[in-house]
């Protein structure tokens, strides 16, 4: 019986996971609503991964930027989309999100390129 309850309580504290399946909000109103707490607050990108990955969503670069997709590999829209645009984040933090291929685009949003005259 033990075991049970406590097999019960580990899917139960486990947001985003679970016997049936992925259920947080996928369309970007409610995940600009429900996500924003989790980009004000982040005090970096693993902090910010680990959070969203806890509630089932993870960020992955696509093209130029970034979007939010689930655990699972599912895209769900672009980080812009929910009122988080890239440059925003990296200024925010400071630096780019790792592993980003553009570093033209985190110099420019982190303040690092240089001015020619």
């Amino acid at each position: 019986m033990g075991a049970y309850i406590r097999g019960v309580l580990d899917v139960a504290v486990r947001p985003g996971e679970g016997a049936f399946g992925y259920k947080g909000p996928k369309q970007p109103h409610a995940l600009q609503a429900y996500l924003a707490h989790d980009f004000a607050y982040a005090s970096g990108w693993d902090d910010l991964q680990d959070v969203l990955r806890a509630k089932g969503y993870e960020l992955a670069e696509r093209g130029d930027g970034l979007i939010l997709q689930t655990t699972e590999g599912e895209r769900l829209c672009k980080v812009s989309q929910i009122g988080q645009p890239d440059a925003a984040l990296m200024k925010q933090f400071g630096a780019p999100f790792r592993g980003h291929a553009h570093t033209y685009l985190a110099q420019k949003s982190v303040g690092q390129a240089t001015l020619t005259f």
